[in-house]
């Protein structure tokens, strides 16, 4: 008796529709994720350059026992050291509500923008008061 064998290989429909759907959940959960981290990424760039304002106010408040007359310029910040990717010096600014206390800003996309990616954060706002609190408003309220 002739015993005749058939070799298939690939694959079968129900395989590749299995594999199909196993990515598709993956990219469903993946995306979501990794958006959420790239807008936190964002914000943790404002984070760190207000950060760096607030060291100076508090130099130039030990100094000068005041807030109000204080510039990104006097509390000795040179041009660019508050530059990244999403924000630069431009985007930074003080607001001294007394002489104790400030509100510090963030705004993405403040003309003349010069970091590579300000499009991305075009309207992205980030505060911190003389406490360190952060906000996502303009008063630090």
């Amino acid at each position: 008796m002739l015993h005749v064998r058939s070799e298939r290989s690939g694959f079968t429909l129900i395989e590749l529709l299995i594999v199909v759907i196993i990515v598709a959940v993956l990219a469903g959960v993946g995306v979501p994720m990794l958006s959420a981290n790239v807008d936190r990424a964002k914000k943790t760039e404002a984070d760190a350059g207000l950060g760096t304002m607030r060291t100076g106010l508090r130099a130039y408040f030990a100094e000068h026992r005041t807030y109000a007359t204080a510039t990104l310029a006097n509390i000795g910040l040179n041009t660019g050291d508050l530059d990244g990717r999403y924000f630069d010096d431009s985007d930074f600014a003080i607001q001294a509500q007394a002489a104790a206390t400030y509100c510090i800003n963030a705004v993405g996309g403040t003309d003349p923008d010069t970091a590579p990616a300000a499009a991305d954060v075009n309207g992205v706002l980030r505060s911190m008061n003389q406490d360190g609190t952060f906000f996502d408003t303009a008063n630090c309220t």
